[in-house]
């Protein structure tokens, strides 16, 4: 009996480990050859010890040199010539991108593209911005007609966002929420000492509010309101809207301000925090509050795609409009004061996690997938 063999193209292995390597051990139980694609560091072996076969290729996000792109993409074609995927998953708008472009020499591979939020290229503005955001779209459109495609969107507003364009009229396209949490390792431990307020567990990205959340925190202790805020994550030098070390570590000057440069112990770290919180401009389904649901925490975040479909406003959350650091402040006012809301809105976080978000649900939606690419490989 064949062995399919399954190709994913991630950006780097920390983000595959975190965020796929569920979804790839499914896959290999159910019989796939798993392959994995993506910048590598010492974390390799840490995917290889899985029975998942890595290959470098350096990847930058950032750059968007024609010539280089070129080479790059010459490369990923090489790539494929010598795998000979089946199927081709690839996340991330740079990889759908080269994915899209290999169908003019290998039309037969299924290719699935997972929309993982549509980042800086949707949510700032200026002539070069458009200029890209009007070629990816065109690119998107001319491809994603063609046989063997498939998309998968996090959230109802990105999937609406591409039908609305009609980008996604002749592709089969499906909603499957984020990557899915292990729900037994981030689990609730109500024997450790709660430390923080508040947690942001994330790369330190303009994007992800932090600039109006260290706003709303100085406004806060301005009206003497006392406060324990962790940022807890670190630069990210190939985004363009990465914040500063130099800003970071004046951000942690701050009294009751800690910022950690570190994604390591991530869960006791969460679980000595009371409230998860990311006022981002968009995501596609965020990790982090996710994991912070997980643990049972309340969250406070803001009304837009992604962190709305985990943080319900009144139900396990309060939202507020992005880059609005009064009203952001005012949340963290009106939750922080009322210690019965925050247990009970982190047991129903606990428990909407359980129901909808767990990582075994979110394989078992990947493999519905595969199974329907390979169905599509035999007609």
């Amino acid at each position: 009996m064949k062995k399919y063999r399954l190709l994913y193209f991630v950006s780097e292995d920390q983000y595959f480990l975190t965020h796929k390597l569920p979804h790839a051990k499914k896959a290999l139980t159910d019989g796939f050859e798993v392959f994995v694609l993506c910048k590598t560091s010492d974390l390799k072996q840490d995917i290889e010890k899985h029975g998942i076969k890595v290959l470098s290729f350096n990847f930058d996000r950032q750059n968007i040199n024609v010539f280089k792109e070129i080479k790059k993409i010459v490369i990923f074609f090489n790539v494929l010539k010598e795998i000979k995927p089946d199927i081709l998953q690839s996340i991330a708008l740079k990889p759908i991108i080269y994915s899209c472009l290999s169908s003019i020499f290998f039309p037969k591979i299924i290719k699935i593209h997972c929309i993982v939020g549509l980042g800086y290229l949707y949510i700032n503005k200026g002539i070069k911005v458009f200029a890209l955001k009007y070629i990816i779209e065109k690119i998107f459109k001319f491809f994603l007609k063609k046989k063997n495609h498939i998309i998968v969107f996090q959230n109802k507003d990105d999937h609406n966002f591409f039908k609305n364009k009609k980008i996604i009229k002749h592709c089969k396209a499906f909603i499957i929420p984020g990557s899915g949490v292990n729900i037994k390792e981030f689990s609730p431990d109500e024997r450790i000492k709660k430390k923080y307020d508040l947690i942001l567990h994330s790369r330190m990205l303009i994007d992800k509010g932090i600039l109006e959340l260290v706003a709303a925190f100085k406004y806060l202790k301005s009206k003497n309101f006392n406060l324990k805020l962790l940022l807890l994550g670190g630069v990210d030098h190939s985004n363009r809207a990465t914040i500063s070390n130099s800003k970071l570590k004046e951000f942690g000057k701050l009294e009751g301000l800690t910022w950690i440069d570190s994604k390591k112990n991530v869960i006791n770290y969460i679980r000595q925090s009371k409230i998860g919180i990311l006022p981002s401009y968009r995501e596609g389904f965020p990790k982090s509050l996710l994991e912070s649901a997980s643990c049972g925490l309340a969250l406070i975040s803001c009304n837009v795609a992604g962190c709305k479909e985990i943080s319900v406003h009144g139900h396990n959350g309060l939202n507020c409009k992005p880059k609005n650091y009064l009203e952001l402040a005012n949340n963290i006012r009106v939750l922080i004061s009322d210690q019965k809301k925050i247990k009970l809105m982190g047991n129903k976080s606990r428990k909407l996690v359980i129901e909808k978000f767990s990582d075994s649900f979110v394989s078992e939606e990947f493999s519905k997938v595969y199974n329907l690419s390979l169905k599509e490989l035999k007609k």
